[in-house]
């Protein structure tokens, strides 16, 4: 079983990184941002793209080359399934991913205590499972479970 993990870098990234018991029992791949400064990540294999900001005035085309980027990804490496804890840097590659028919596992950012990610809004329903690490987001993720923090 292959597993893409996808996070923006920062603090997303950080909580994938939590993962790490799940990430050294399988193989898989990470996609994330290109970032300043370079992290020691566990992965041999990491795909980076540009940070993206949706107020920024080149949006729309970065954007579309995120959508470009992802689908190559995916195409590429044919993961089974998508881990993600966000940020909108994922939000390509989990739809598509969903189109392609692989299984899609969303964990909202453990910063969001009281109302939803844009990232997790716009995920939500693609979700094979959502997990989230407050119970107080329950009331707009009602289908999402509800795992504690993964700090």
């Amino acid at each position: 079983m292959k597993i893409c993990y996808c996070s923006s870098s920062g603090g997303h990234l950080e909580e994938l990184m939590c993962l790490m018991p799940l990430i050294n029992m399988t193989e898989g791949f990470l996609v994330t941002e290109k970032m300043d400064v370079e992290m020691d990540l566990p992965w041999k294999k990491i795909y980076r793209t540009q940070q993206i900001n949706r107020k920024e005035k080149w949006f729309f085309v970065r954007f579309v080359k995120l959508i470009i980027f992802s689908s190559k990804i995916i195409l590429c490496e044919k993961p089974d399934i998508i881990i993600s804890t966000g940020a909108l840097v994922t939000v390509p590659l989990c739809v598509l991913g969903k189109l392609f028919r692989k299984k899609l596992i969303f964990i909202e950012s453990f910063a969001r205590v009281n109302k939803p990610s844009l990232s997790g809004k716009l995920i939500y329903p693609f979700a094979d499972l959502f997990m989230i690490q407050w119970e107080t987001l329950k009331k707009y993720y009602p289908k999402a479970i509800y795992v504690g923090g993964i700090f």
